[in-house]
């Protein structure tokens, strides 16, 4: 990926204009020795930036990633780490799967993801879901702890709306460079409810999870699906493009606010679609066909 096609984050941070990630990790069936053996390649592609959650696989994810990425023998340099926590989790001792945004709750997730990563450090740390009882201050106290121990470099949110991330941006010190938020061609919700029109005007570029609605984009019977994946394949047969996951991806990166997709892939062809999707241009008559093939009407 030519450096042009990183997305700068932060004035010190720049990410690859494509995530790998791993929400899915305990589904891919690979071992530890296999991510070892792609991790390689997903940087030859251009991918540096690796998207973690501390409840993904319930840890196992960030202990593979760490395990895998010390064989590698790649520079910690090399690459970007994200990560998310104050989700927790039922297990023996938690009977609902509840948040919880306290600094003590958030420094102590760090802690163990710095471990289960095999890291000194995090380059952007999320706040994974709105939290109703969040003590803003209390929150803002652990981004101060951790930025200025240098555990963490960056911090952001993850699936906020507009009014969660500035009441938060109001009680700290530390700027909030990012939201990850669902979109695709089937999700328009974070549209709809101006939480993207807010990041434009924040100026931050929002990581995107299940950019293709979770592969529904192919297989979905619905009507509004069935309408999309139609106006896709016509799309991709205009522009020439080998598949229709390439115009979806396409229709992601037109926007301006300047999405990182994430590509949750464990085969490398896959994770080399949202590169190759970069090479397509849609018009707005493009673009618009998509959304109205969405909603199911024209634009007013």
């Amino acid at each position: 990926m030519a450096p042009n096609m990183r997305m700068q984050m932060a004035p010190d941070l720049s990410f690859s204009r494509v995530a790998h990630g791993y929400w899915r990790w305990d589904e891919w069936g690979i071992s530890v020795d296999d991510l070892a053996q792609l991790l390689p390649q997903i940087l030859d592609l251009g991918i540096t930036t690796f998207d973690h959650a501390d409840g993904y696989a319930l840890g196992a994810a960030e202990t593979a990633f760490g395990e895998a990425f010390a064989k590698t023998g790649i520079s910690r340099e090399s690459i970007e780490i994200i990560t998310k926590c104050t989700l927790v989790y039922p297990d023996e001792h938690v009977k609902v799967k509840y948040y919880d945004t306290s600094r003590e709750h958030i420094i102590a997730r760090v802690n163990r993801s710095l471990q289960k990563l095999q890291t000194d450090y995090i380059d952007l740390l999320l706040l994974h879901r709105p939290d109703p009882l969040m003590d803003p201050e209390s929150t803002a106290a652990a981004f101060d702890e951790l930025y200025e121990s240098g555990k963490v470099r960056h911090f952001g949110v993850s699936n906020y709306k507009p009014i969660d991330f500035d009441m938060l941006q109001s009680f700290s010190n530390q700027k909030l460079i990012t939201n990850q938020i669902e979109v695709s061609v089937l999700q328009h919700e974070n549209f709809d409810d101006r939480t993207v029109q807010h990041a434009v005007m924040k100026r931050i570029h929002p990581i995107v999870w299940s950019p293709l609605a979770g592969g529904r984009i192919f297989t979905g019977q619905g009507e509004e699906e069935v309408r999309v994946r139609e106006a896709l394949e016509a799309i991709r047969a205009e522009i020439g493009a080998p598949a229709i996951d390439d115009v979806a991806l396409a229709w992601i990166f037109t926007h301006p606010v300047g999405f990182v997709p994430i590509t949750g892939a464990a085969e490398l062809e896959l994770i080399r679609r949202p590169i190759e999707a970069l090479d397509y241009t849609l018009t707005k008559e493009q673009y618009f066909t998509i959304w109205s093939a969405k909603t199911g009407r024209r634009v007013p």
